[in-house]
């Protein structure tokens, strides 16, 4: 039983550093190389399972089972350098149509196929293993053969790799030596298999090998992934600031801080859409035209121009907070009201002109403004319901100008718009 216990703990070793591989495949799918390995690693776990099935049968000295795990032994062998030789192959995928990784894989075929064969001619004549009467195993020359090809294409892997790492990448160099040094030390322990055939060799082999591979290749791998992934994380992080900053630039005007045209006509298209299929809820809207922008322009430069129209703006912000309010215009801004706002528009508005008529006295910003409410049934479109507003907001306009008269301002506008 003591042969068993290598491969019961080769077994345990194989699940626990490769439960990522094993329990959480799906993660792992994008990488050909990946794929492979894990079949790979079923494989050997197949293998390692066969091994200790052996190890008990021999001791047992059940002739039929001990036979028929024999056979199952060889095949899972060879079936294991097979899926090596896929893992090599798809890991060396960036050489582009390397010869050898054709000749490599195509080669693995052949063993294997070859093995199948002569296990079948063993049944006839025992050129691969055979059992005396005493039940003990006794191998034959193509066992060597087998055993010996093996070594010659795992000696022929690593030479290659480690030839071709000069061409690559520091990372990549790492990774292909880990490679390397896998066949290397699984052509040792072959060796050391062909001149003691009662030793799991073949089982240590893949238990050290394994945990090289596991630590200097997947590991690294995983640490290649995670670096591309950071990078990725940033550069999309990088993209939705770039896009943020661009739709501010689009969707806000840069002069006052309100909402821009652009984002005004989206607003009207969504309040059409709403009003064509019904489900638009009750608003308002409401139409500001700064008085005086041409004079002071005139007088006093549009400089001073630009600090009346962000005043404007300030106040009409200040006055109905809560709401989109947009400059559709050089002097000209729009408010919608809706919901809790709506209901409060009366009491916005007179509270808002009110504070007009005081700066009129007091030679601060002076905004003129009308106002109207969605008609439902009787308003098709948003424009209806602007043009009445805008009508509106010329005859408080009008109003305004009797009051105001026309005499110029002598000194710029107080940067408050409040008195």
């Amino acid at each position: 039983m003591s042969y068993s216990i290598i491969g019961i703990i080769a077994i345990m070793v194989h699940l626990i550093i490769n439960r990522d591989m094993l329990w959480h495949y799906n993660d792992y799918t994008d990488v050909p190389a990946h794929k492979e390995y894990r079949v790979y690693i079923l494989g050997m776990l197949f293998f390692c399972v066969t091994d200790v099935l052996w190890g008990v049968f021999d001791e047992l000295k059940l002739a039929v089972p001990i036979y028929a795990v024999t056979v199952v032994y060889f095949i899972t062998m060879m079936l294991g350098f097979l899926l090596w030789t896929r893992y090599v192959a798809a890991y060396m995928e960036g050489d582009g149509r390397s010869v050898f990784r054709r000749i490599l894989s195509v080669t693995g075929i052949v063993l294997f196929v070859s093995t199948l064969v002569i296990l079948v001619i063993n049944f006839f004549v025992p050129i691969l293993f055979t059992y005396d009467d005493s039940g003990a195993y006794r191998p034959g020359p193509a066992r060597y053969a087998v055993l010996a090809m093996q070594v010659v294409l795992f000696l022929v892997t690593s030479i290659y790799t480690f030839a071709t790492k000069a061409k690559t990448e520091s990372a990549t160099r790492r990774l292909r030596c880990s490679v390397g040094l896998f066949g290397i030390l699984m052509a040792a322990l072959i060796i050391m298999q062909l001149y003691y055939p009662l030793l799991p060799m073949y089982s240590i082999g893949y238990l050290l090998s394994s945990c090289m591979l596991h630590s200097f290749v997947v590991e690294e791998e995983k640490d290649e992934y995670r670096k591309s992934l950071k990078e990725m994380l940033d550069r999309t992080r990088q993209q939705s600031l770039e896009l943020g900053d661009a739709r501010r630039k689009i969707y806000t005007d840069p002069m006052t801080g309100v909402g821009s045209k652009q984002a005004y006509l989206e607003k009207i298209d969504a309040l059409d859409a709403q009003i064509r299929d019904g489900s638009a809820e009750a608003f308002c809207v409401i139409v500001f035209d700064v008085n005086d922008l041409k004079r002071i322009n005139d007088t006093l430069g549009h400089d001073i121009g630009d600090v009346y129209i962000y005043n404007a703006s300030m106040l009409i912000c200040e006055f109905f907070e809560g709401s989109p309010a947009y400059r559709i215009g050089g002097d000209e801004f729009t408010v919608i009201l809706q919901g809790d706002a709506y209901q409060s528009r009366k009491a916005k508005l007179a509270a808002f002109d009110a504070q007009i008529d005081s700066n009129l006295r007091t030679d601060k910003v002076v905004v003129s403004s009308g106002m109207s409410a969605y008609q439902r049934g009787a308003d098709t479109r948003y424009l209806t319901v602007f043009e009445r507003a805008d009508q509106r907001m010329y005859q408080r306009k009008r109003k305004l100008k009797k009051i105001q008269g026309s005499t110029p301002r002598q000194t710029p506008p107080a940067i408050g718009a409040r008195p």
